[in-house]
């Protein structure tokens, strides 16, 4: 309470005193100016306005210096906070500014669109929403040869787009480029291996192979560039002294390319594994000794 009522008291003790004192200075410059308009002296009218500017000019110092002796520390203060809230302001509208600055390159350089599937750092999944300031994806798991969600939702602002790099894995619009790896033993069949992989890949596109095909030639027409043929082929890779890494890759629809994979395995495996299950079952069959 008493130090409400003192620093009631020293406010008002300082605003009067400005009063005082700019009123004071203010009748000392209109007196100054007076007397030199009257002054009989030889003083051209060019003199006599230079002598009254510099007479203003020398008491709005005076005052300007009498209120920052009289209000010194309380505008400290108050400029610190203004300082605070400035900067805080800037720091606001910088981020803002890079959001937009993030959504401008994203919308001029047209490196994804809702639906495709982006990696952006370390945030992999497809998009399903872009705004002015922030992307949202559905969470794929990490690795090209994933394409499991994760069940999260990621949001993310759009100034990532001027600091980090972004793959689209869906730019053949609505195809999805499909990769899988099957390893095989050197002791084993490759030849035959790669041979079922790449039949059960051809007979898995048949229904679709046209539509990708068309896809390909638009973007191929559309960016100038010369794109690997959408037909499956697998190419073999040493992954160590005993073992053959036979890579497919082909063009998927995006909605199926979960379902397309796990088809293509599941019928590989089943096509490797029926002569091996007959070999078996023939040795395990009681023979007759004549």
């Amino acid at each position: 309470m008493d130090s409400n009522l003192f620093l009631e008291q020293f406010l008002t003790t300082k605003f009067i005193a400005t009063v005082v004192l700019v009123v004071l200075l203010m009748g000392i410059r209109y007196g100054i100016a007076r007397y030199i308009r009257r002054a009989p002296r030889n003083w051209t009218s060019q003199q006599r306005l230079k002598w009254i500017g510099t007479s203003r000019i020398l008491v709005s110092v005076i005052v300007l210096m009498g209120v920052i002796y009289l209000w010194g520390e309380t505008i400290q203060g108050f400029a610190v906070s203004v300082f605070a809230i400035a900067f805080a302001i800037v720091f606001s509208v910088k981020e803002l500014c890079m959001c937009f600055n993030g959504s401008l390159v994203r919308f001029r350089g047209k490196s994804f669109e809702v639906g495709d599937r982006i990696q952006i750092g370390m945030i992999r999944g497809d998009v399903i929403e872009t705004t002015l300031l922030s992307t949202t994806v559905q969470e794929v798991g990490k690795g090209a040869a994933n394409h499991q969600y994760t069940g999260r939702m990621i949001t993310f602002p759009n100034n990532l787009f001027l600091i980090e790099a972004v793959y689209n894995e869906s730019f053949l619009e609505n195809f999805h480029l499909l990769h899988i790896e099957v390893p095989v033993k050197i002791s084993e069949d490759w030849q035959e291996a790669k041979k079922l992989l790449l039949q059960v890949a051809q007979e898995e596109m048949m229904p679709f192979l046209e539509q990708a095909k068309r896809s390909v030639r638009g973007f191929e027409r559309r960016l100038g560039l010369e794109m690997p043929s959408s037909e499956p082929y697998v190419t073999m890779q040493m992954s160590g002294p005993d073992q053959i890494i036979l890579h497919l890759r082909m063009a998927s629809p995006s909605h199926l390319k979960e379902r397309l994979e796990q088809v293509i395995l599941s019928r590989y495996l089943e096509k490797r594994a029926t002569p091996q299950l007959r070999a078996l079952k023939a040795s395990q069959e009681p023979r007759l000794n004549v």
